[in-house]
């Protein structure tokens, strides 16, 4: 996987992140890896705390499937619930990632640091929003005073059809100041929808 820089837009300096770097990959399966790395001033920043619901219940799955892996028995492992679900993770520090379908939709999936998630389908640019049937894990959190990063598997049937992407990242200071991060800034505002952000290519 190829190492990314995310850079933030003009309009959003940030005075205690120093660089975002990012990792995608995605082979035509039904989920794709995202790990973001974020440099600089971490302790300056607010990171939502772990959602105690989820840690949880990745507990309860990680037992489940060590019993199944002694057992040989997968086809009893538990449906994976939508917990941990959540609108609105973009109002603080939070990641992203945009999949265009080339019909004019693209997903969007979001991914916490609390291990909350979203992920929305969009039948235009910002027009006809609905949840997505797909699913995030963020199965890594590791912080410290001066990097953090997160790790997430985006779940989804439809990676296959999809060769653009657009990846991002909202950063909230521990003072509410607000920077956002990109691969591509196209507009003159902050607009991670924009089609012409979708700038990471696949085969």
């Amino acid at each position: 996987m190829k190492v990314r820089s995310l850079t933030p837009h003009p309009l959003t300096p940030s005075t205690a992140v120093d660089q975002i770097e990012v990792e995608f990959h995605h082979e035509g399966r039904s989920s794709a890896l995202a790990i973001f790395r974020v440099m600089g001033n971490v302790a300056g920043l607010a990171v939502p705390s772990l959602s105690p619901a989820v840690e949880e219940v990745q507990g309860r799955g990680r037992v489940a499937f060590a019993k199944a892996a002694l057992t040989g028995r997968y086809d009893d492992l538990p449906g994976t619930p939508e917990v941990g679900r959540a609108d609105a993770l973009w109002r603080t520090t939070c990641f992203e990632a945009f999949a265009d379908l080339g019909d004019g939709g693209y997903a969007e999936f979001n991914a916490s640091p609390s291990k909350e998630w979203a992920a929305y389908r969009f039948d235009g640019y910002r027009e006809g929003m609905h949840n997505l049937d797909g699913s995030v894990e963020v199965f890594n959190v590791e912080q410290d005073g001066q990097s953090l990063t997160i790790s997430a598997w985006l779940n989804w049937s439809d990676w296959p059809r999809v060769n653009r992407v657009g990846v991002s990242a909202v950063i909230e200071e521990s003072d509410g100041t607000i920077s956002y991060w990109a691969l591509a800034h196209p507009s003159d505002k902050p607009d991670f929808h924009h089609p012409d952000s979708f700038v990471l290519e696949f085969p």
